[in-house]
């Protein structure tokens, strides 16, 4: 193991990487190299960091994060272009159905999240279109469990479970550990991607086509 220090406010904190080099890009140039014993006696001081303990302790870095495989970060990346499509087809068929034109309706969905942005559609449906209340509120739901796990994949932290790649909320506030990780698996991420693809496509056919005006 590899140890530095980084001073955060009011503490030094402590980093501890694999000696063979392969988490050297993690390594910025405001951290200072340091022994395990100077390591040890500032994990000892107060206010203590749980997870600088239980590295030092166990001597493995099992719980920390690395980076997921190649193939994992092109599953990764193929699940934000698509969640992307999906917020962009929202946010369009909002600005629709509320008679806005696309710089107006920037200004008030720009920056909404996609739980806000379902919300938002549902409820223009129900005053505009009724009709379409049970078809927006199945796809609404879809697009909330879809993007839960999306925030899982792009969001959690990635680890090795068992020589697997696997994700987990490892740190929340002032570094404290959670311990469940979740095992990932390439067909899983694909999945989420092609629902998120028929989502899309669902979106379109089932609400957008319908609200078009027809031609002569």
């Amino acid at each position: 193991m590899k140890y530095y220090k980084k001073h955060i406010p009011e503490k030094w904190q402590v980093f501890a990487y694999e000696a063979d080099g392969s988490q050297d890009s993690f390594i910025s140039s405001e951290m200072i190299a340091i022994t395990q014993e100077e390591a040890s006696e500032i994990a000892d001081s107060e206010p203590k960091d749980e997870l600088v303990v239980d590295i030092l302790r166990s001597g493995s870095t099992q719980r920390n994060w690395t980076w997921p495989p190649k193939a994992y970060q092109e599953a990764i990346g193929q699940i934000v272009v698509s969640s992307s499509s999906i917020e962009v087809l929202v946010r369009t068929v909002i600005w629709h159905v509320a008679g806005l034109d696309s710089i107006t309706g920037r200004a008030f969905t720009g920056k909404a999240r996609i739980n806000e942005l379902v919300e938002t559609l549902k409820s223009l449906i129900e005053h505009k279109s009724p009709h379409l209340n049970d078809r927006m509120a199945g796809i609404g739901t879809r697009i909330n469990e879809a993007f839960k796990r999306r925030a899982m994949y792009v969001h959690q932290v990635w680890t090795v479970q068992e020589g697997a790649p696997a994700v987990g909320k490892l740190f929340i506030e002032r570094y404290e550990r959670l311990e469940k990780i979740t095992p990932v698996s390439l067909t899983e991420m694909y999945n989420l991607s092609d629902e998120m693809q028929q989502i899309q496509s669902d979106l379109m056919v089932a609400i957008l086509y319908p609200l078009l005006p027809t031609s002569s």
